[in-house]
């Protein structure tokens, strides 16, 4: 069994960057995922990212390696503050940062993890099995994806999620209900008119779904406000860990999940408002199969039903490490958690010792920016700064489950 210090576990923007810090300080880790999965397989071709491009850089111990260094590195021009930023470039981004900087990620799964005296041994479905002092887990949201009761009665034909997309051509002529009003549900609604749908977007907003506004030039103000989350005065606090954690436990875990949602991208709002049909101020009290389609039980000022051939939910996604299959309920029961999320310390570490959650799960603990790539900059230095204290320190040996059971 092959033993390593550290096993990072998911390799989309939070697990690359934290290999590319543990690699500065020469520890010793293994990361394994499918690269950036979550964005190849499940976003929808030809949509652009909602953070502007200043938000989308990984962190990394190096200078050089922003899209700006992209940039300059390839000779690729429109990418720059204000200038939508398409997924295809910032795929393209993620590829020349893994070949410069984490060029031995494994491409496999992960089955089980068990704690073990001194660290963790970890199952794969299709490698064999590793030994760990740390594990990082950096798996991403989709684990998570939320759909609302008043819809989970529809079978699978008749109603998915916007992360089950990568392409919408198979809607083409087709009636579609979109639910929600964040930036997937509404590029969805777009991006399905613009397939040639017929889309109804069902929102509960008061009027019309909440935009962002685009980035203002920098000067001397905007530099005060400026970070890699967002732009306001508030976000200077969004965007500080150490802010966040003084605040009370319910307030947290309200402002986790909504603070920078739901909202659309600026550069969203021509393609939406005007030119899809929004039933707003609505609820969806229920759904029921009707014919080969879906009848959709409304309660709002101008609809009390609408009949369509799909239901797609913009619904989100939502932390609860239950569904984390390969977290033993032995496991579970160490982690403390509140609201379905995990309790971190300020390295991200769980009350499990040596076990550290990263990207949404962290955001009770580390602030909204963990929902978004700005958070890898809030996170890397401190977890490795953690591990690399730890790894000063090991003496025992990594035994097995079964061995740790007798002692």
């Amino acid at each position: 069994m092959r033993t390593t210090e550290v096993l990072v576990i998911g390799a989309g923007p939070y697990g690359l960057s934290i290999s590319t810090h543990l690699r500065e300080r020469g520890i010793d880790h293994l990361i394994v995922g499918r690269p950036m999965d979550t964005w190849r397989a499940h976003m929808p071709a030809g949509m652009y990212l909602k953070s502007e491009p200043y938000g989308s850089d990984m962190s990394c111990p190096q200078d050089g390696y922003d899209l700006e260094g992209y940039g300059r590195s390839e000779r690729i021009d429109g990418i720059g503050r204000g200038i939508p930023l398409p997924l295809d470039r910032f795929l393209d981004y993620c590829d020349w940062y893994m070949k410069q900087l984490v060029p031995d990620v494994s491409d496999v799964t992960v089955t089980d993890i068990q704690a073990v005296n001194s660290g963790f041994h970890v199952a794969f479905a299709d490698a064999q099995p590793v030994a760990a002092r740390r594990v990082v887990i950096a798996t991403g949201v989709l684990p998570y994806r939320f759909i609302p009761a008043e819809l989970s009665g529809l079978p699978s034909d008749l109603l998915s999620h916007t992360s089950d997309y990568h392409h919408f051509e198979g809607f083409r002529g087709r009636q579609v209900a979109v639910v929600g009003a964040g930036s997937s549900a509404l590029e969805t609604a777009a991006l399905l008119h613009e397939t040639g749908a017929e889309v109804q977007l069902i929102v509960r907003c008061p009027d019309s779904p909440v935009w962002g506004t685009r980035a203002l030039p920098l000067n001397a103000i905007t530099r005060l406000r400026d970070n890699k989350l967002c732009e306001g005065w508030k976000c200077p606090f969004w965007n500080s860990p150490a802010g966040f954690r003084r605040l009370p436990a319910t307030v947290r875990a309200e402002k986790a999940r909504t603070v920078l949602g739901p909202l659309g991208a600026w550069w969203l709002k021509d393609r939406v408002e005007g030119v899809v049909e929004i039933v707003g101020k609505t609820h969806v009290r229920g759904v029921e199969s009707a014919g080969t389609g879906v009848r959709l039980t409304l309660d709002g000022p101008t609809r009390s039903s609408l009949e369509v051939d799909h239901v797609i939910a913009g619904t989100g996604f939502r932390v609860d490490l239950s569904r984390l299959a390969y977290l033993p309920e032995e496991l579970q029961t160490r982690i403390a958690t509140y609201a379905g999320y995990p309790v971190l310390s300020r390295a991200a570490e769980s009350t499990v010792p040596g076990l550290y959650f990263v990207g949404a799960p962290a955001a009770f603990g580390l602030g909204p920016s963990m929902r978004f790539i700005a958070g890898t900059h809030n996170v890397a230095t401190q977890l490795v700064r953690s591990v690399s204290q730890r790894a000063k320190a090991n003496t025992g040996d990594l035994v097995s489950p079964a061995s740790s059971s007798a002692a």
